[in-house]
């Protein structure tokens, strides 16, 4: 079977024309823990890299690489729709979100591993963003994710990102999967427009590519890629299974944020490409 392999190490780090400022992707130094955002399951025993948070709360995760370790364990019984929790991009330890800058283009690479028993009641990794719209009347924030799915499903949607669609069988559970996002901001890819590439790889369906996705030059406030303030950590959102004693774990790691100067963004460059081999 053929499978590709990422290079992740191929893309140099270049420095991002001018100083360091604040929202610079390459200062995220740990992650802004939010947990139970959504709390429906409130007796759930929640473990967050080893820290307990047995009601909604906020901690830290310090360095960028990771792990970032979500584990939750649902008793069988009643109850409502899900629990959520976020560890956000952070540039002061944890202590807040980071607010991007919309100027920059960056490549986000890391390995995911779902474990649960089994695909449904569907539990939910990936990519959290929110994308504010100021200009937007009335404004407001855009939620979007890059969507990994304990039945398989990987996908692209909201914060006004184009949409991409790999379908349902995907990603494989129980293993670990390589991810590559990149963001291209206006004025990079296109005069005008933002782009973003999803390239996501499992161990069992191999490579699946979005290719580039423009955003629309048609949003009514102008909106043409990640306005100034967008914000982006790691999901975990779970639904329980009512009849058994449910669990979730969600391994984000091996985390490489890459800034990214226009001269080396576009598509062919050598740096850009995967390194393949077969087994």
């Amino acid at each position: 079977m053929s499978k590709t392999v990422f290079a992740f190490g191929a893309l140099a780090l270049v420095g991002f024309a001018g100083a360091a400022f604040a929202g610079d992707m390459s200062a995220v130094d740990g992650y802004r823990v939010e947990a139970r955002i959504y709390n429906d399951f409130p007796t759930s025993n929640l473990q967050i890299n080893g820290v307990g948070y047995p009601a909604p709360g906020n901690g830290a995760i310090l360095g960028q690489a990771g792990p970032v370790l979500f584990q939750e364990a649902f008793a069988p019984g009643g109850g409502g729709f899900a629990n959520k929790h976020v560890a956000w991009m952070s540039q002061d330890g944890g202590a807040s979100r980071l607010q991007m800058n919309g100027a920059q283009s960056w490549s986000l690479a890391f390995t995911v591993r779902i474990a649960a028993p089994a695909g449904q009641p569907r539990k939910e990794a990936g990519i959290e963003i929110h994308n504010p719209r100021p200009n937007h009347a009335p404004p407001y924030t855009d939620e979007g994710q890059v969507l990994i799915a304990s039945d398989g499903e990987v996908a692209v949607f909201g914060a006004v990102m184009p949409f991409t669609g790999f379908g349902n069988n995907t990603y494989t559970l129980g293993t670990t999967a390589q991810v590559l996002f990149e963001y291209f901001s206006p004025g990079t890819a296109d005069p005008v427009l933002g782009a973003y590439r999803l390239q996501f790889n499992d161990a069992v369906t191999g490579m699946h590519d979005s290719g580039m996705k423009f955003w629309s030059a048609s949003e009514p406030d102008g909106t043409a890629g990640f306005n100034s303030g967008a914000m982006i950590g790691f999901k975990s959102q779970n639904q329980r299974n009512p009849f058994i004693t449910d669990t979730s774990e969600m391994e984000y790691n091996g985390i490489t944020i890459t800034p990214s100067p226009a001269s080396i963004v576009l598509l062919g460059l050598g740096a850009l490409s995967a390194a393949r081999r077969r087994r």
